[in-house]
């Protein structure tokens, strides 16, 4: 079979699944048998079609439907049309970077799609590192499937083994992260750990099932993440900033600390900024970026981490 046909027939799949869903729930195991292909080759359909920006929801093992008020309707597109979105989504994760950035702006202003809950959850840039890509498609089964993995992780201290319950995908700052639970699994108090994929060296799916935290618990670790280190469930630290000139703008008009409010400008322009914030690495950055027009004006603790950080910068710099 030439990659042609193989293509047209991909592509009528993604297609004839999309209409399927438009109508109803689907079950893979129905799919499967009657595409005559394999789980792996239906779940790589429904990727495509979560990631052009139909949102589904997974209710329970083996079954897709669209998310509530996702319908072929509100996007006002015939056959031929869906099945260039899906190809052209494709084309652009692919690349990238600001092509994927790009395109996702593009459908969403064409189709006004409204957003829903997914297995994915983008911070920050949607680009995925190219280095993780061989072990995309297995976490996404993994995920769906709620299934454990066993992988060799690189750490700062090493590589080993280790045994994971996968939760969800987070994309940050163009790394690729797999949020799990440590074996034996979901239960109260269960720790979720973050590992980034580029250090993952292998990667293997086991057998064994596992049943996943409730999508409140997961909710309330994401909470209002705005990086990667935001997703904690552990105490939050209330911060405030001073911000004048430039910095008092971009803080003015861009939303990028979680829970951020900001005063009205005072005379002289500036604004205070406060924000809840779970680790300091959500906001030093932001500062050393801005200096001198950000200071820190509580916790005493924040200031002091600030001033080492740029102490220790001059040291290297004399």
């Amino acid at each position: 079979m030439s990659k042609t046909e193989s293509g047209d027939k991909k592509y009528y799949r993604v297609l004839n699944i999309l209409n399927r869903l438009n109508e109803g729930p689907v079950r893979i195991a129905a799919l499967c048998a009657e595409f005559n292909i394999s789980e792996r080759s239906i779940q790589r359909d429904i990727e495509r079609i979560n990631l052009t920006g139909f949102q589904l929801d997974n209710p329970s093992k083996g079954v897709y439907a669209f998310a509530p008020g996702v319908s072929l309707k509100n996007y006002n597109l015939n056959s031929e049309q869906l099945s260039v979105l899906v190809l052209m989504r494709e084309l652009a994760a692919g690349l990238g970077g600001a092509i994927t950035d790009a395109f996702d702006k593009v459908f969403a202003r064409a189709t006004k799609s409204p957003g829903a809950d997914s297995l994915f959850y983008a911070i920050g840039a949607k680009a995925l590192n190219p280095l993780t890509r061989k072990f995309y498609e297995d976490i996404v089964f993994a995920i769906e499937n709620r299934k454990k993995i066993k992988m060799l992780y690189a750490s700062a201290s090493g590589a080993r083994e280790r045994v994971v319950c996968p939760v969800k995908i987070l994309t940050s700052e163009s790394f690729f992260y797999l949020m799990a639970i440590p074996e034996p699994g979901p239960a109260d108090g269960a720790k979720f750990i973050k590992y980034r994929v580029d250090r993952v060296r292998s990667l293997k799916i086991l057998p064994d099932e596992f049943t996943p935290p409730s999508r409140e618990t997961v909710k309330k670790v994401l909470g209002s993440a705005t990086t990667i280190w935001g997703v904690n469930e552990g105490k939050t630290e209330k911060i405030t900033l001073r911000a004048e000139g430039a910095a008092a703008d971009f803080m003015i008009n861009k939303e990028i600390l979680p829970r951020q409010k900001v005063s009205k400008p005072g005379p002289d322009g500036a604004v205070t900024v406060a924000a809840t914030i779970h680790h300091r690495m959500e906001v030093v950055p932001l500062v050393l970026h801005w200096l001198p027009e950000i200071t820190v004006t509580a916790p005493d603790t924040l200031k002091a981490e600030v001033k080492a950080r740029i102490s220790e910068y001059l040291k290297k710099q004399a």
